[in-house]
């Protein structure tokens, strides 16, 4: 998943990389769930383009976003992330998120520990890192929950789109406050709570997507 720079504030491109069947299969799946959320007018504003690859070199691939982000200069956090229950770091809720963000489709029947981990360091040599999902305060919920691919992409999305929707606002107050000390005051680059919040509400939705989607087994880990 890519967060172009230039792009509607309320979109992101999703990239879809494999073979002609898988993204087929893929692409069938996409169509099946359009429609399915229970608050469809809520889903309208976190849209996203569908960028189907099919064949293509992943490494390559991800040198050119990476070019792309770095030649931006509205950009502060170029850096490429492969999402992975496993990894041993994990995002900060309280700094916006990655731009660019690998989001590996691995098809298990079983929970298969290390995984995706291995497939980000040994096969892409990429960083990995799991979503801050402790964050949400949930029961069962954890950071080392392997999310379903579309709950994925519908909180990334929604984080994008939180974190741009908290600098346009901070930075229209900045403008509108007079003085020194107001205008300091709504630094359009938000406070570390506000980015936090940004998260919550983002994995929140997605999460309660998921569980209208699949009732019977909204996690994967049960920790008790």
């Amino acid at each position: 998943m890519v967060r172009f720079p230039n792009c509607d504030k309320k979109r992101c491109r999703v990239a879809l990389l494999g073979k002609d069947a898988d993204l087929e299969a893929v692409r069938d799946r996409m169509n099946e769930l359009v429609g399915q959320s229970s608050n469809k007018n809520e889903n309208k504003d976190c849209r996203g383009e569908m960028d189907f690859q099919p064949n293509v070199d992943v490494t390559a691939f991800i040198s050119g976003l990476s070019k792309i982000n770095s030649e931006n200069k509205e950009e502060n956090n170029p850096k490429t992330i492969y999402l992975s229950p496993d990894a041993p770091y994990t995002l900060p809720a309280s700094f916006p998120p990655p731009h660019n963000v690998i989001v590996g489709m691995l098809i298990d029947r079983r929970v298969s520990t290390n995984r995706s981990l291995q497939r980000a360091e040994e096969m892409l040599n990429i960083h990995a890192a799991r979503l801050p999902l402790d964050e949400l305060h949930v029961k069962n919920l954890t950071s080392e929950e392997p999310l379903n691919v579309d709950c994925v992409m519908e909180l990334m999305q929604r984080w994008w789109w939180n974190c741009d929707r908290l600098l346009k606002d901070n930075a229209s107050r900045e403008m509108h406050a007079v003085g020194k000390d107001e205008r300091e005051k709504h630094n359009n680059r938000g406070t570390k709570e506000d980015y936090r919040r940004c998260f919550i509400e983002a994995a929140a939705w997605a999460m309660k997507s998921q569980r209208d989607r699949h009732p019977n087994r909204t996690v994967h880990i049960n920790n008790k």
